[in-house]
């Protein structure tokens, strides 16, 4: 059985790129989610402290 090289060459390449654009896509994602849960974690505490001090009136 003898293959087509060049079909054999160019799927190789076509795969190839396909799993590391989804790698990339993936640790994108990833990174952007991480971002946020930070963002709102910081947010969410500087909360907190405004409303302890309106309560505590110790602005």
């Amino acid at each position: 059985m003898k293959l087509n090289q060049k079909g054999f060459a160019i799927s190789t390449i076509l795969y190839g790129m396909i799993a590391m654009a989804s790698l990339i896509l993936i640790l994108l994602v990833s990174n952007l989610s991480f971002s946020k849960k930070t963002t709102d974690d910081f947010t969410e505490k500087i909360e907190e402290e405004l409303n302890a001090c309106v309560e505590n009136k110790s602005c």
